[in-house]
C-alpha cells in the first residue's frame, strides 16, 4: 500500500470511529466506505460516479472492512448507542482525547489520538471516574486487516487504579476497552 495512502486512511478511520463511537446518529457520505477519491458532483452524478463495488473488492477493501467492523461494533454494543458520553481526557499537544460510554448493561472507553506516533510504550490517563478495573481491548483501527501496522494492546486485559490507566494508542487511530 502507498505510505500516503496508508495514512490517509488511517485518518479516515479516525473520523469514522469518533463519528460512530460518539453520541448521536452517526452519518456518513456515500463512497466514504472505500476511501473515494472524485468530487461528489450533484447534477451529473451518474457520469462521475466511483466503482463502489470495484474499489470495495480492490484498493478500498481493507477501509470496507472496517466501516462493516465499526458498523458491526456498535450494533453489538448498546453502551455505543446510548446518548451517555463521559470525556475524561483531552490533550492538545499529544493529540489524546479519551471518552467513556456507557449504559446499565456495560461500560466502554474509547482512548484516540491524531498523532503522527503511536503511544507503542502506553499512554497514562488519570480519571477518577475509571476507579479501580479491568479492561480489555475490542477494537483496535490500527489492525492489520485495515492496513494498519497493529499497534495496540492486542485484545489483551489492562487494569486501572485509582483512577489512571496505561493503554497503548496507535498513530491516528483509536482503541475501544471494554469494562469486564
Amino acid at each position: 500500500m502507498v505510505e500516503t495512502r496508508r495514512v490517509a486512511e488511517a485518518r479516515c478511520r479516525f473520523a469514522c470511529g469518533m463519528t460512530m463511537l460518539a453520541a448521536g446518529t452517526p452519518m456518513f457520505m456515500m463512497g466514504e466506505e472505500i476511501g473515494a477519491q472524485r468530487y461528489y458532483r450533484y447534477s451529473d452524478f451518474l457520469s462521475n460516479r466511483e466503482d463502489l463495488l470495484g474499489e470495495r473488492q480492490g484498493e478500498g477493501r481493507r477501509l470496507f472492512r472496517f466501516y462493516q467492523d465499526i458498523i458491526g461494533l456498535r450494533l453489538e454494543h448498546s453502551g455505543l448507542r446510548s446518548h451517555n458520553i463521559d470525556i475524561i481526557h483531552v490533550h492538545n499537544a499529544n493529540r489524546i482525547i479519551a471518552f467513556r460510554r456507557w449504559d446499565n448493561s456495560e461500560e466502554l472507553l474509547v482512548v484516540a489520538s491524531l498523532n503522527n506516533s503511536p503511544f507503542g510504550s502506553g499512554y497514562a490517563i488519570e480519571n477518577s471516574r475509571l476507579g479501580n478495573n479491568t479492561w480489555r481491548e475490542i477494537f483496535n483501527s490500527d489492525a492489520e486487516p485495515y492496513g494498519g501496522n497493529s499497534i495496540g494492546n492486542l485484545g489483551g486485559s489492562i487494569s486501572s487504579s485509582n483512577g489512571r490507566i496505561d493503554v497503548v494508542i496507535p498513530a491516528n487511530g483509536f482503541v475501544v476497552l471494554q469494562r469486564l
